[in-house]
């Protein structure tokens, strides 16, 4: 199931909405960041603190496959 914000994603891709409880919206989320690592520290950080956020491994991977594919 896709959440409201990746809807919005893909009506605009520059909505800016983003639901800490979906891994698609945290890893891009994160890839917003990219290549900043102080900042790409600290999402991941905001993200931790929230209530039933997706695990980091999950996060890191989904980012790290996105990466591969811009590659």
């Amino acid at each position: 199931m896709t959440c409201d914000a990746c809807l919005a994603r893909d009506a605009s891709p520059v909505s800016g909405r983003y639901r800490l409880q979906c891994l698609p919206c945290c890893v891009r989320l994160l890839l917003s960041t990219h290549p900043s690592r102080v900042q790409a520290t600290g999402m991941l950080a905001a993200i931790e603190r929230f209530p039933q956020s997706p695990p980091r491994a999950d996060i890191l991977d989904g980012v790290r496959l996105a990466l591969q594919e811009r590659a």
